[in-house]
């Protein structure tokens, strides 16, 4: 048998986790027809059918599933290895710390980590943005950052603060309509808000209850849209009150805060990570400014 390609184990594992190549995609950024080229090629080093690909997704064979059992708790070790080197400090507060948090919270942390920059030169950041939570687990991210308290995996965790929300339009659309806006007479405002595949936001569903008030005109897959399309003025929409305070000479406040919609905010890390420096460092400063805010 041939060295098996420990990278085509990591895709098996994704794949099976994933259920289907195209979600295994959407994780990976590695396009469908590669994903199955590279189960193949693992399927022709070990000599065995380890996934049937059928209508409803890839299922595992017999064979797949027992090399799927090993090529997990070979991952778990390599985490577990990752993390043990993270905890002996080897090396000065140095090296790359991942976090991952939603839009908005992504938007307060880019513009708050010069700061950081100049006490700890040595650490970068990278900001991945998304409404999926990343597995700390896995390490899919260093630290997570969310509106709910995370329930699974071996993490720490700490709530920081509040996320609050209100109604906000621009300026001069407040200008334009200040009596309509005054009196909320919603009917005969304009709205911006989030498309039909995320109704289910609770930001969206307590907008598009107002009394008689139409459906957003001007519908948005991502939240930086939304605030994008209040800025300049196409209607009333709900953002963070840190970024309604943080660009007051922008925005008027329809309704400062909105107090059904707070959400508490969460930071997570693995507990394997606790006595990494880098790690700790940029949980402090980001503790710090959430606690600040």
């Amino acid at each position: 048998m041939k060295h098996i390609n420990w990278d085509n184990l990591k895709i098996l594992v994704i794949v099976a986790r994933s259920k289907t190549l195209r979600r295994a995609a959407q994780k990976t950024g590695i396009s469908p027809a590669t994903l199955a080229r590279r189960i193949d090629d693992l399927e022709h080093e070990l000599g065995v059918k380890l996934i049937e690909r059928v209508q409803a997704g890839c299922i595992p064979t017999p064979a797949g599933e027992d090399i799927i059992k090993w090529a997990k708790e070979m991952e778990e070790i390599s985490f577990e290895i990752e993390r043990a080197v993270d905890q002996q400090d080897f090396h000065e507060v140095e090296g790359t710390v991942r976090i991952n948090a939603d839009e908005l919270i992504s938007y307060f942390l880019t513009s708050r980590f010069a700061e950081f920059h100049k006490l700890y030169p040595n650490i970068e950041i990278e900001i991945i943005t998304s409404h999926r939570a990343y597995s700390l687990t896995r390490l899919e991210a260093d630290i997570g950052i969310r509106t709910f308290r995370p329930e699974q995996g071996d993490l720490i965790i700490q709530k920081i603060g509040t996320l609050s929300y209100g109604l906000y339009c621009g300026q001069n659309y407040y200008k334009e309509h200040q009596s309509i806006i005054d009196n909320q007479n919603w009917k005969k405002l304009d709205f911006v808000g989030f498309d039909e595949v995320r109704l289910h936001f609770e930001t969206e569903k307590w907008l598009r209850s107002l009394p008689n008030a139409p459906t957003p005109w001007m519908r948005c897959s991502y939240a930086l849209g939304i605030f994008d399309g209040i800025t300049h003025n196409n209607g009333l929409g709900v953002l963070d009150t840190f970024v309604g305070t943080e660009i007051a000479d922008l925005l008027h406040p329809v309704i400062p805060h909105i107090p059904e919609l707070d959400q508490e905010i969460w930071i997570s890390v693995h507990s394997g990570l606790r006595s990494s420096a880098r790690i700790k460092a940029v949980k402090k400063y980001i503790s710090d400014l959430f606690i600040k805010k």
